[in-house]
This record gives structure tokens, C-alpha cells and sequence, in this order.
């Protein structure tokens, strides 16, 4: 028997500052399993990781719960409409970055001025939606509630 992990197949998505690694994997047991990595960039030089494993015993109820998230969130996004797209104008150049101080504080400003969330997406270089992603996180507008239906 080797004492080696053996990769059936490996996949990377990369969200912003977030890489997800996905990995199934037969154990040194002869077992299957997924290893799911969330990766995030914490500074310039270090990573925070976290990993879930999913054994083969599991798999089937795990993957049917999987299932009915993605087509409850597919509902959700539906009923909600399309997310901005993100041009190559620089227009977003501020998306995926962290917040800071000073912008939160334009954002409160120019929100209590009643200016209109794209101009304040054009101001702050973010797209409209993350506008109105950090007024809910800021609890300056309520998040509209989901249809549990």
C-alpha cells in the first residue's frame, strides 16, 4: 500500500482574493474523498487556509443538499436579476479590494446626501451592486428579505 494521497482530480477557482482548490483523492485506505481548500490572501506575504473533506459515505447526501443550495440560489439571483459585469474600462478598478476607512466614510456621506448609487459607484470605483452590498454590511438600508417560499 503507498503512503501517498493519489489526486483523481484537482480544480482551482479564484474569487477576488479567495483561490478554492478542489481535489478528489484516493487515501493511503483506498478511500475516496473530496478536500475542498479556501485559501485567502491575509498580507503580501501569508495565507489563511481552511479545508473540509468529504468522504465517499457522505457524498451522496452532501451532494444532494449541494444540489438544492445551487438551485435555491439560482432562484434567488432570478428573482433578484443580473449582477453587474465587470468592464475592462477600469471603471470597477476598486472591486474585490478591502474597503477602507475613508471610503466607507464618502460612501455614509454621500449616502445621507441622497446621491444615487451609481454616481457613488462612479466616485468610488466600485460597481453599483458592491454600493449597495456595504450600505446592508454598514446597516445604512435593510437587506431585502428572501422569498421562503
Amino acid at each position: 500500500m503507498s503512503t501517498e494521497n493519489t489526486s483523481l482530480f484537482s480544480g482551482r477557482v479564484s474569487t477576488g482574493r479567495t483561490t478554492f482548490f478542489i481535489d478528489v483523492r484516493q487515501a493511503v485506505n483506498e478511500r475516496f474523498y473530496i478536500s475542498i481548500t479556501e485559501s485567502r490572501r491575509i498580507s503580501d506575504s501569508g495565507f489563511d487556509q481552511n479545508r473540509i473533506f468529504l468522504f465517499e459515505e457522505n457524498l451522496e447526501e452532501i451532494g444532494s443538499m449541494i444540489q438544492k443550495a445551487s438551485e435555491d440560489l439560482k432562484i434567488a439571483v432570478e428573482n433578484r436579476g443580473e449582477l453587474p459585469q465587470d468592464d475592462s474600462s477600469g471603471k470597477y478598478e476598486r472591486s474585490g479590494k478591502t474597503w477602507t476607512e475613508e471610503e466607507e466614510d464618502i460612501l455614509r456621506d454621500e449616502f445621507r446626501k441622497g446621491t444615487e448609487h451609481d454616481d457613488i459607484a462612479l466616485l468610488l470605483k466600485r460597481s453599483a451592486y458592491a454600493i449597495t452590498l456595504r450600505l446592508e454590511k454598514m446597516e445604512l438600508i435593510e437587506a431585502p428579505k428572501a422569498d421562503v417560499s
